[in-house]
């Protein structure tokens, strides 16, 4: 149950509006909607209580700088970022910019390049650079060998680290469906893992590609494992999201398998965004789905109907629905460019998150290795099944950026905002995605063929080439 900001009264996270006072309720995610709102603490900086006005409007003179110190900041406790193009988050950029961090947060954002202010601060020129804020990747099986399903503690703290290299500075490991005492293990590390000081992208809880999906459109899942959250068997996989809620970020389901509709409410009760995927959902199915709290749609146009004009089921209804979040794989391969377009242009940047889906093959030019139990050999830089099926992707979040804005010709500035501010804005995350004042200084400095030269996470740098 959350409360009514306005009374007090609780309510049921369904609910629209409070039945004690009248008023309107929060959206499910919306930040601030009761005790459960916060989804999980990212160990964030407390909010910079001293950042007063002279801080929000920092000018590049020394004399400034001594002002932000005196009010908030030491100066050797300031890292400046200067020179680059500073893309914000919103598509817009400042050309050139400044970005003055301190204590894990941005505390000034200036539309001109600046010198050394020689006052004991941090100075970086990135001159011909881009900055952006880092990439959230919500949907990644793996990389460099390493694989959820199997990964130990060490195995996440290392995920971190090569994800870093990537341009990465938050990430949701992503599972396939598995038996519980195999989650138990998963949720078990992955927890030990992020109460730990994370070398590289930030550990945000785990994705679950779950049981609870379609057989028809299992794509990779293993079919053994598939059943509908009324089942027996999904007893102990429903006690572990119980046991591990604050480790659990996203869990996918199909609406059309029984039980799936009355069991998102329970999702969202716990803090779990509901995703919609791996379904033969009908268009009244899918619906239905979004009714009951579901605003995420998982792999769009993957493991699921294509899109029909008198049957527009699952991927119509995403489509249709201006408050649902799509991801989208963009390696080129599990969506035409022409149909990534279409998605972009219907959706607009500000719903399209730009996914990898990437198995633990990312980085790796060649190779075979399994993904829950079934073998996958990449060739010709695909990953498939043996059946032949594509089982995910091996393309890392910095070569999606690529993709996008060299094949399907889409606006740098949108194509950013796909991989990190949607992103952030769809895992309601408000500190992340963003270049302004107090949001985590999570960023990732860019050259000009969009290769990464720095990743920042939390203030320092985790990455440089």
């Amino acid at each position: 149950m959350r409360k009514c900001p306005a009374c007090g009264a609780e309510y049921d996270v369904v609910d629209a509006i409070c039945s004690s006072c009248g008023k309107e309720l929060p959206a499910p995610y919306e930040a601030g909607a009761g005790e459960d709102s916060d989804f999980g603490e990212e160990s964030f900086p407390e909010p910079i209580s001293a950042a007063s006005d002279e801080v929000r409007s920092v000018l590049s003179d020394g004399s400034t700088w001594q002002l932000v110190a005196q009010h908030a900041f030491p100066p050797e406790t300031i890292t400046l970022l200067s020179g680059a193009e500073v893309f914000l988050g919103d598509g817009t950029s400042l050309n050139p910019g400044t970005v003055a961090m301190a204590a894990g947060r941005i505390i000034g954002v200036i539309e001109e390049a600046m010198t050394d202010p020689g006052d004991g601060s941090t100075f970086i020129d990135l001159s011909g650079q881009m900055l952006a804020p880092g990439f959230i990747d919500v949907h990644v099986h793996g990389m460099m060998g390493i694989d959820t399903n199997a990964a130990s503690t060490d195995d996440f703290l290392r995920f971190s680290r090569e994800a870093a290299k990537h341009g990465t500075t938050a990430l949701v490991p992503t599972t396939v469906a598995c038996p519980a005492e195999n989650l138990s293990r998963v949720l078990n590390n992955i927890h030990a893992a992020r109460t730990q000081e994370v070398p590289g992208a930030r550990l945000l809880g785990l994705h679950l590609e779950s049981n609870f999906i379609s057989q028809q459109f299992k794509g990779a899942q293993p079919p053994e494992q598939i059943f509908s959250p009324d089942d027996q068997q999904a007893w102990n996989i429903k006690q572990l999201i119980d046991d591990y809620t604050e480790d659990i970020r996203i869990m996918t389901v199909a609406p059309e398998v029984p039980g799936v509709v009355e069991f998102i409410p329970w999702l969202l009760e716990r803090g779990i965004i509901p995703s919609l995927g791996h379904s033969a959902a009908t268009y009244d199915e899918a619906v239905a789905g979004f009714a009951a709290g579901a605003i995420h749609a998982t792999h769009l146009f993957n493991a699921m109907p294509p899109l029909h004009h008198r049957n527009p089921g699952l991927v119509g209804a995403a489509l249709e629905n201006d408050e649902v979040y799509t991801e989208v794989v963009c390696d080129g391969v599990h969506v035409h460019p022409a149909v990534l377009s279409i998605i972009f242009s219907s959706k607009g940047a500000e719903r399209v998150m730009a996914i990898s889906d990437a198995l633990q093959g990312a980085g790796m030019d060649a190779g075979e290795f399994y993904l829950g139990g079934q073998h996958v050999t990449i060739v010709n830089g695909v990953a498939r099944l043996d059946s032949g099926t594509i089982a995910g992707s091996i393309v890392t979040s910095d070569a999606i950026l690529r993709f996008l804005v060299a094949q399907v010709g889409w606006d740098l500035g949108e194509a950013l905002m796909m991989v990190s501010s949607t992103p952030a804005d769809g895992l309601r995350i408000p500190h992340l995605g963003q270049i302004a004042v107090e949001a985590a200084a999570d960023l990732v400095a860019l050259n000009q063929d969009l290769t990464v030269a720095r990743t920042i996470v939390n203030g320092k740098t985790v990455y440089q080439r």
